[in-house]
C-alpha cells in the first residue's frame, strides 16, 4: 500500500474513533445538562409558587405557566436521555429551547411590570447571565456548531432585551464584551478537550500496531510513526534460548509456551527496564531496540540491558533455570517504520545494523554468551569495562568485525 493509502487508512480508523470518542462524552454530558436543567426548572418553579402565594411581586398564575411548562419538558428531556435516545443535533436543538425558555421568561417579566432604570438593569443583568449559561452549555457539549449557535442565540437574546431598557450604550458594551470573553474562554476549553480525546484516541488506536514505550516518547504526531519510515542511529539487541528448540521438541506445547513465557517475560523485562522497545518476539529469539524513543545513550542502555539479562537467567528456577541465552549487540545505522497496512500492521526496524546483531547473535554459540561489536564499544566511549573477545568474520561482512563480552 502507498503511503498516502496507509495514511488514509489509519487517519480515517483514528478519525472515526476520535469522532465516536466525542459523541459518547457531548452524550454523557447533555445528560448531566439535563440534570442541572431540571433542577434549576424545579427550584425555579418552586420558587414561583412561593410568589405567588405569598402575593408576591403580583404577578398572576398565568405568568407563571412557561416556568411550569419548561419544567415538564425538562423532566421528558432527562428521562429520553436515560433511555438512550440521542442524536448529534440535540447538541443544537437543546441548547436553542434553552435560549428559548430565558427569552419567554425575560420577555414576560419585562412586559408585565413598570420598571424604572434601575430595575431594568437588574432584569438585563439576568439575561445576560441566562445568556452566559446557555453559551457554556454550548461548549460543554463538545461541537462547534453548538457553541456558535449559543453563541449567536444568547447575544441576540441580550440585544432583544438590551433595547428595551433605557441604559446607557456603554453598559450594553459591557455586557456584550463579557459575553464574548465567556464564549471565548469556552471556545479555548472545548478545544483543549477535543485536543486531549485525539491524542488518546490516537494513541489508544496506534497502541495495537506499536510499542507502547515507543507511542509514549513521541506526542506531536504519532500518525507519522505508521506513515514515514524514520532513519536514526541506534543499538540492536538480538537474543536466542540456547537449546530450547531441541528441548521443546517432545515437550507438550502448553510447557512449551510456559517456559518460553517466563525465559521471554524475564528478558523483556530487563529492555524495558533500561529504555529499550521489544521489537518483536522470534520463536525463542528476541529482538529489542535501544534509543528509538528519546534521546539517551542508547549503547550503554543496550549493554546494561544484556548485563541484566544474563543476571535474569541465573536467577531463574524451575524449568527456566535450565536454559542459557546468546545475546548479540550492534550499534549502527537503521530505519525504524511500519510494514503492512489497515488492521494488521507491525512496527519493526530494518537495516545491515539489525543483520549484524543477528549475526553477532549466531557467534555466541563459539564465542562467548554475550557479544558486542566495536561500533557498541565506540559509543560507550573508553571507560567501557567490557572485555575483549578477539575478531570474528560474519557472513556478508568483508572485514572482520572486533567483539567484546562482559566481564565475568
Amino acid at each position: 500500500m502507498s503511503e498516502h493509502g496507509l495514511v488514509r487508512t489509519v487517519g480515517d480508523e483514528v478519525a472515526a474513533s476520535v469522532e465516536a470518542t466525542l459523541t459518547a462524552e457531548a452524550r454523557r454530558n447533555e445528560d448531566a445538562i439535563a440534570t442541572v436543567r431540571l433542577v434549576a426548572m424545579i427550584g425555579l418553579s418552586l420558587t414561583d409558587i412561593w410568589y405567588a402565594m405569598e402575593g408576591g411581586i403580583g404577578v398572576p398564575w398565568t405568568y407563571r405557566t412557561p416556568t411550569w411548562a419548561y419544567t415538564v419538558v425538562a423532566l421528558v428531556i432527562l428521562v429520553a436521555l436515560r433511555r438512550g435516545v440521542f442524536h448529534p443535533t440535540m447538541r443544537v436543538l437543546l441548547p436553542l429551547l434553552d435560549a428559548g425558555f430565558v427569552f419567554v421568561r425575560s420577555q414576560l417579566s419585562f412586559g408585565f411590570h413598570s420598571l424604572d432604570v434601575l430595575e431594568r438593569g437588574m432584569e438585563l443583568a439576568t439575561v445576560a447571565l441566562g445568556a452566559s449559561l446557555v453559551i457554556v452549555s454550548g461548549g460543554y457539549r463538545l461541537s462547534r456548531a453548538s457553541l456558535i449557535t449559543t453563541t449567536a442565540a444568547s447575544i441576540t437574546l441580550y440585544l432583544w432585551f438590551a433595547l428595551q431598557t433605557e441604559l446607557e450604550v456603554g453598559q450594553y458594551a459591557v455586557h456584550l464584551v463579557i459575553l464574548a470573553g465567556i464564549a471565548a474562554v469556552t471556545a479555548g476549553l472545548t478545544g483543549q478537550v477535543k485536543r486531549a480525546v485525539r491524542g488518546e484516541v490516537a494513541r489508544v488506536t496506534l497502541s495495537r500496531f506499536l510499542p507502547e514505550a515507543l507511542l509514549e516518547g513521541v506526542h506531536a504526531d504519532p500518525v507519522a510513526l505508521v506513515s514515514r519510515p524514520r532513519a536514526l542511529r541506534a543499538t540492536v539487541v538480538i537474543t536466542d534460548i540456547r537449546g530450547f528448540t531441541t528441548w521443546a521438541e517432545r515437550r507438550d506445547p502448553i510447557e512449551v509456551l510456559d517456559a518460553l513465557n517466563v525465559v521471554q517475560g524475564a528478558l523483556a523485562a530487563a529492555v524495558r527496564q533500561h529504555h529499550g522497545v521489544v521489537d518483536k518476539f522470534m520463536g525463542d529469539g528476541m529482538l529489542a531496540v535501544f534509543g528509538l524513543a528519546e534521546d539517551r545513550p542508547h549503547a550503554r542502555d543496550a549493554v546494561e540491558a544484556a548485563r541484566t539479562m544474563r543476571e535474569a537467567m541465573a536467577a531463574l528456577g524451575g524449568v527456566a533455570g535450565r536454559f542459557r541465552v546468546g545475546i548479540g549487540v550492534h550499534t549502527g545505522p537503521l530505519v525504524a517504520g511500519c510494514l503492512g497496512s489497515g488492521s494488521r500492521m507491525e512496527f519493526t526496524v530494518l537495516g545491515d545494523t539489525v543483520n549484524t546483531a543477528s549475526r553477532l547473535e549466531g557467534a555466541t554459540k563459539e564465542l562467548a554468551p554475550v557479544l558486542i561489536s566495536e561500533d557498541t564499544v565506540t559509543e560507550l566511549g573508553p571507560d567501557h569495562g567490557l572485555t575483549p573477545v578477539g575478531e570474528v568474520q560474519l557472513r556478508g561482512r568483508d572485514e572482520a568485525l572486533r567483539v567484546w563480552t562482559l566481564d565475568a
